[in-house]
């Protein structure tokens, strides 16, 4: 999300979520959507548009 302002930032949640999904419980799941979702409010863009 920090880096790559080609993919918009919901798009990596969503991976991210997915992964855990596979690798992990569903506790973790829960874990990195807050941690994320409030990496992407601090970021100041879209987060549905790609720049």
């Amino acid at each position: 999300m920090m880096f790559r302002k080609d993919i918009p930032p919901v798009v990596s949640i969503n991976e991210a979520i997915n992964l855990s999904k596979q690798f992990s419980n569903a506790d973790a799941k829960r874990f990195i959507n807050g941690i994320l979702d409030r990496l992407k409010d601090q970021l100041g863009r879209d987060a549905r548009k790609a720049e």
